[in-house]
C-alpha cells in the first residue's frame, strides 16, 4: 500500500510560510538599518513593558483582594492616621474603615426661570426697553 502523502520531511506549505517569515525578518532588519532604527530591540521592549504591565495588574488585583490592603484608622499620640496597615496591639482603638467609591461631583442643578420674567407683560418688557435706549 502506497501513501499519499511523505511523512518525515516538511511539507511544501511549511517550507513556504518559514521563506515568508524569514524574508519578513530580513526586511524589517534592511528597514532598520535604513533608518537608523532598531526594530527588534524597540519590539522586545515593548513586549517586556506589557509583560510588566501585567505583573503589576496582578499585584493589583491581588492587594485588592488582600484584607492588609484596607484602610483602617489609629490614634497615634492622641493624633487620628489612617494606614493599609494593622494599628500597634497597644492601640486598641484602631479599626476599619470602609471606603466608598464616590461618582464624582455631580454638576449643579439647573437653576429655576426668574419668576419675574413670566410676571412681566410683553407690552411692559418693550416699553422698559424703549425707555432705556432713548436715554
Amino acid at each position: 500500500m502506497q501513501l499519499a502523502y511523505q511523512r518525515g520531511a516538511l511539507s511544501l506549505l511549511w517550507c513556504a510560510i518559514f521563506a515568508g517569515l524569514f524574508t519578513l525578518a530580513a526586511m524589517a532588519l534592511l528597514f532598520s538599518w535604513r533608518y537608523e532604527r532598531n526594530i527588534f530591540a524597540e519590539g522586545w521592549s515593548r513586549l517586556m513593558h506589557m509583560a510588566e504591565v501585567q505583573t503589576l495588574r496582578k499585584t493589583a488585583d491581588r492587594m485588592k483582594s488582600d484584607q492588609s490592603a484596607t484602610i483602617r484608622q489609629c490614634t497615634v499620640n492622641g493624633k487620628v492616621t489612617y494606614s493599609n496597615v494593622e494599628c500597634n496591639a497597644k492601640n486598641a482603638a484602631g479599626r476599619k474603615v470602609d471606603l466608598h467609591d464616590t461618582q464624582g461631583i455631580e454638576p449643579p442643578k439647573a437653576q429655576p426661570p426668574d419668576v419675574v420674567e413670566k410676571a412681566t407683560p410683553e407690552d411692559l418688557r418693550n416699553k422698559i426697553i424703549e425707555k432705556a435706549i432713548s436715554r
